[in-house]
């Protein structure tokens, strides 16, 4: 039979035949539900940290080659590492994407992050952290290693005695509970940086030299069997792949020990961060002369900066002074909290100069030793010097000779 007459349709029926078009409808102001999608609200936020990476460059590697490219999302981290990038512009799915971090300074040490960290895109973490340890994670899915991140993130666990959702974790805001995901990411990222430049091809830039050492340290994770130290997991790396891995082993060996022996004490987190900057020091010092053996490194740090009596990096990359703490404390000495220094009226050459405060504090003074005042004069001694022969002239020799006088000139006011 057929009804010409008009069809009455309760709230709820009408509800019923509108709520998958609503449904669609939403999805689609927030990107698609995961995908992508041109939503200005679609966004991704989180933290990256070594230290907390300040002034850091943020990118969403759209085509996966390392660089940041014209048209690829992009920004930079606030003071505490945190960050917000916008992806509203990128129309296919961001799932699974490196986000990259490189540049800023590294707010445990204040030295400049020459480091290049990168983790996939988890859409379902509120914060995403990027690390030393998430970009092991990265090189694993990059590699097929692991079918995404979370496999990837129970890879990377298992090998290093970690859980799962230890690699999601803040390694900074963890150390009051769990300070041994801080010490083994800076021991990794010192271990990386130092191969990375110990194995540099010709014309090679320091981020490809260090993705070559994550792809090569991620080949060593699928090999483990059981759980290992970072410097262990180095040692890992294939034989004749790489060269210098044991010297890689002990460095990584003697951060995570240090520091995780520091953060054991009274300032515990301050003692650390000195700790840091002295090992640091002792990496630059063995790429800079090309000699990858610690002791040696040591040595002559001890005795560029006229300490071979009380022999502080000697001490604290032993490890019977670090049981006792003999090492940490001593460097703890060196590495005071800088004084107040009053700015001198005529600012010329205090950019350039900025680049010593790293060691010798802000104005040239509350770091190693003092480079403020008549002392200034000195550095220009080490123009005349091979740039390998210690840390000090391989640092004079970046400046032209009218760069130096314009720095000592800052510096004797």
């Amino acid at each position: 039979m057929k009804y010409t007459g008009s069809i009455q349709l309760s709230a709820m029926q009408r509800w019923r035949l509108a709520a998958p078009w609503l449904v669609s409808a939403m999805l689609a102001a927030c990107g698609g539900g995961g995908g992508g999608g041109s939503s200005a609200s679609a966004s991704l936020s989180g933290v990256a940290v070594d230290g907390y990476l300040q002034g850091a460059t943020v990118f969403l590697d759209v085509n996966r080659n390392g660089i940041l490219d014209a048209g690829e999302p992009s920004t930079t981290t606030d003071a505490n590492g945190r960050y917000t990038l916008d992806y509203s512009s990128v129309s296919s799915s961001v799932k699974g994407l490196p986000i990259v971090v490189t540049g800023g300074i590294d707010s445990d040490t204040g030295y400049a992050f020459a480091g290049r960290l990168s983790a996939p895109v988890d859409l379902a973490a509120s914060a995403q952290v990027v690390s030393p340890l998430t970009s092991l994670v990265d090189a694993l899915v990059a590699q097929g290693a692991a079918t995404d991140a979370a496999a990837a993130r129970a890879m990377v666990a298992s090998a290093l005695g970690l859980s799962a959702a230890d690699l999601l974790k803040d390694p900074v805001a963890a150390i009051a509970n769990q300070p041994a995901i801080y010490a083994q990411q800076v021991a990794l990222q010192r271990a990386v940086q130092m191969l990375a430049s110990a194995n540099a091809e010709p014309n090679e830039s320091a981020h490809d030299a260090q993705e070559r050492v994550i792809k090569a340290l991620a080949v060593a994770i699928r090999a483990q069997t059981s759980a290992v130290s970072v410097g262990q997991l180095v040692s890992g790396i294939a034989s004749g792949q790489m060269k210098e891995t044991e010297a890689g082993r002990k460095l990584a060996e003697a951060v995570q020990e240090t520091v995780q022996s520091a953060l054991g004490q009274v300032d515990g987190r301050n003692q650390a961060k000195a700790v840091l900057k002295a090992m640091d020091q002792l990496r630059h010092q063995m790429e800079s002369s090309g000699d990858y053996d610690l002791t040696h490194a040591a040595a002559r740090l001890d005795g560029d900066y006229g300490l071979s009596t009380s022999a502080p990096f000697t001490k604290l990359t032993n490890t019977s002074h670090t049981d006792d703490g003999d090492g940490i404390k001593t460097v703890n000495n060196l590495f005071k909290p800088s004084t107040t220094v009053t700015q001198p009226a005529n600012t010329n050459g205090r950019l350039l100069a900025s680049n010593c405060f790293q060691c010798h504090g802000t104005g040239g003074v509350g770091g190693f030793d003092s480079i403020r005042g008549s002392s200034a004069a000195e550095v220009k001694e080490f123009l005349t010097k091979a740039p390998r022969s210690n840390i000090m002239a391989a640092h004079a020799q970046g400046y032209t000779s009218a760069q130096l006088d314009a720095v000592i000139a800052y510096l004797k006011q």
